[in-house]
């Protein structure tokens, strides 16, 4: 999945979680660029994929 597609799905409140799981701000950006500072990890469990 791109992200562009990723962030078109999903909302803030569902990737807050997930951001301070990872340890990244959330406040005062925009999704494409908490969706571009994850890591593989964190994008592969927010899409569902396994590794």
């Amino acid at each position: 999945m791109d992200i562009e597609e990723i962030a078109r799905k999903y909302c803030m409140r569902d990737l807050k979680p997930i951001a301070k799981k990872y340890g990244i701000g959330t406040r005062r950006v925009k999704i494409i660029d908490i969706i571009k500072a994850f890591p593989p990890e964190a994008l592969a469990e927010l899409t569902g994929e396994k590794q």
